[in-house]
């Protein structure tokens, strides 16, 4: 080993900046520091969010890989975190939305259901009340029918009666009238000698010859006698046999018509 190298004094390079300063590891020495065209100190700017964004692309499409250090320090990591919350969020909101549309249609279905019961309910109400309603008037009705027709009843009566009279006396007047009636009698007492027949005063004088044209129709009449009757005011006859008396005169008739009729008021009432 050479000697002298180990006894020459080791001194510290000094660089001299470009002003003539020397620039050592002096505390006292000034770094060098980068500045704009201002003057002021460079400091490291932000890249925009397209740019980080255009970078997260290319990533996704090589198979190059960004250090997880460098993502953190561009915003890659803080824009993918971005990313993904305003995803979250936009599915939230969708999903709310959803969930509230969804609310209200059923709501509203509901409504329509609960108002068109309700609207049920009150027609067949209203409908109930329309039958009651009629009922009562039905009730009504027949009660006054019922005392309309009680208390006209006896005209109603009265007046069909009359009519029949009528018909009964206009059926009288016919020229055929008597010599039937008298065919009849004579058929119904089954009975043909010793008859008496009495008829009203008018008729009295053409007995004879109906009693002869009856004859000969049903055969001979033995011991006939005719009696002209004065208290008989109408057409008819009463014929007395053996076996009993036949009333037909027009008086008896109505008669029997007044009883029929009043049998059937006082049936009514």
């Amino acid at each position: 080993m050479d000697k002298r190298r180990n006894t020459n004094e080791v001194k510290t390079f000094s660089f001299n900046a470009l002003e003539g300063t020397a620039v050592g590891g002096s505390s006292s020495a000034t770094l060098f520091e980068f500045k704009d065209l201002s003057g002021q100190t460079a400091m490291g700017t932000k890249p925009t969010a397209k740019i980080i964004r255009t970078e997260r692309e290319a990533e996704s499409k090589s198979h190059f890989k960004i250090d997880s250090a460098v993502r953190d320090l561009r915003g890659l990591t803080g824009q993918e975190r971005d990313d993904l919350e305003s995803s979250i969020n936009v599915q939230v909101e969708k999903r709310i939305k959803e969930i509230r549309e969804q609310a209200y249609r059923e709501g509203l279905e509901k409504g329509r259901m609960e108002g068109a019961d309700a609207a049920l309910q009150e027609a067949m109400a209203a409908h109930e009340q329309q039958i009651q309603a009629v009922e009562g008037m039905v009730v009504e009705l027949r009660t006054q029918c019922e005392s309309r027709l009680e208390n006209h009843r006896h005209d109603i009566y009265e007046m069909s009666k009359r009519l029949l009279k009528w018909l009964v006396l206009k059926e009288v007047q016919d020229d055929g009238y008597v010599p039937k009636l008298l065919e009849k009698l004579i058929l119904e007492m089954n009975q043909r000698q010793n008859l008496i027949i009495r008829v009203n005063h008018k008729d009295f004088a053409n007995m004879p010859s109906v009693v002869e044209a009856l004859e000969k129709r049903i055969g001979n009449l033995p011991n006939v006698r005719i009696e002209p009757d004065m208290d008989m005011k109408g057409r008819g006859i009463v014929l007395e046999t053996e076996n009993g008396i036949l009333d037909a005169s027009t008086d008896a008739l109505f008669q029997t018509i007044d009883k029929i009729y009043e049998s059937v008021v006082n049936h009514g009432r």
